[in-house]
């Protein structure tokens, strides 16, 4: 699937979504057709292979142009899209798919694509870190309900899983339900009692409950057991600080 530079891809999937384009287009559609009578392993095994080598195409591409030098030249399809046609469970490419259909305004469609992920088998590699990547990029997007929804799907899916209490619990707080975020944090801090980062974010959510002498035991614990180059409970116990002059009642 690899042509020299050309966006009629690209431009293709400005007008319509992967999941139309996998059943329209000849070719992507052969893949996906091809690819599913085969054994999964072998399915696997491809759809990592195209993947990576068009990552590793990218960065050549981009380090040859730093140079003034020519690559060799862009896929037909964008990032993701032969991976996710070839197997249609591949974490990476929905990851990749689904950030683009975001980005070109199908939050639909991307949500489809992230919600996904929260399905696959709990085996998957790297399967958690994909997910909460794709919270962090709805994040970014300042789409707080959206990757809410993503973090308590994952979280529901894999309830033993610390990173997605830990997302739905900043999710809740950006979004000003801050009695629901302490309750997120605290299962957090209940999966993995002690550890200091998990004990700073809980800390910090119920300083914005306003539970402020809760608020202080936690965070001199997590400084107790931080390294001392983590300085987020030693700035988030000044602020805290403020926060009580500002609410101490005038005389």
């Amino acid at each position: 699937m690899e042509t020299k530079s050309t966006d009629d891809g690209m431009t293709k999937f400005e007008n319509v979504s992967f999941s139309v384009l996998v059943k329209d287009d000849k070719d992507l559609a052969a893949l996906r057709r091809d690819y599913a009578s085969m054994p999964a392993q072998e399915r696997r095994k491809a759809a990592d292979w195209e993947y990576h080598s068009q990552m590793a195409s990218e960065i050549f591409n981009h380090s040859m142009a730093l140079t003034g030098k020519e690559g060799l030249g862009k896929s037909f399809w964008p990032s993701g899209f032969v991976a996710l046609a070839i197997d249609p469970l591949y974490a990476p490419a929905i990851l990749t798919v689904g950030s683009i259909e975001y980005q070109l305004g199908r939050v639909e469609e991307a949500m489809k694509l992230f919600i996904t992920l929260t399905t696959l088998p709990k085996d998957e590699e790297d399967l958690s870190i994909i997910i909460d990547k794709a919270g962090d990029f709805l994040i970014d997007q300042d789409d707080y309900e959206n990757a809410l929804a993503l973090y308590s799907a994952a979280e529901k899916a894999s309830p033993h899983e610390t990173v997605y209490p830990n997302g739905s619990g900043y999710c809740l707080a950006k979004l000003g339900r801050y009695e629901d975020s302490v309750k997120k944090h605290r299962r957090a801090d209940e999966l993995e009692p002690n550890n200091y980062e998990h004990l700073n974010d809980l800390g910090y959510s119920l300083l914005e409950a306003g539970k402020f002498d809760e608020a202080e035991e936690v965070l001199k614990r997590s400084i107790s057991l931080a390294p001392p180059d983590y300085e987020f409970p030693c700035n988030n116990l000044s602020e805290l600080k403020k926060k009580r002059k500002e609410t101490k009642p005038e005389r």
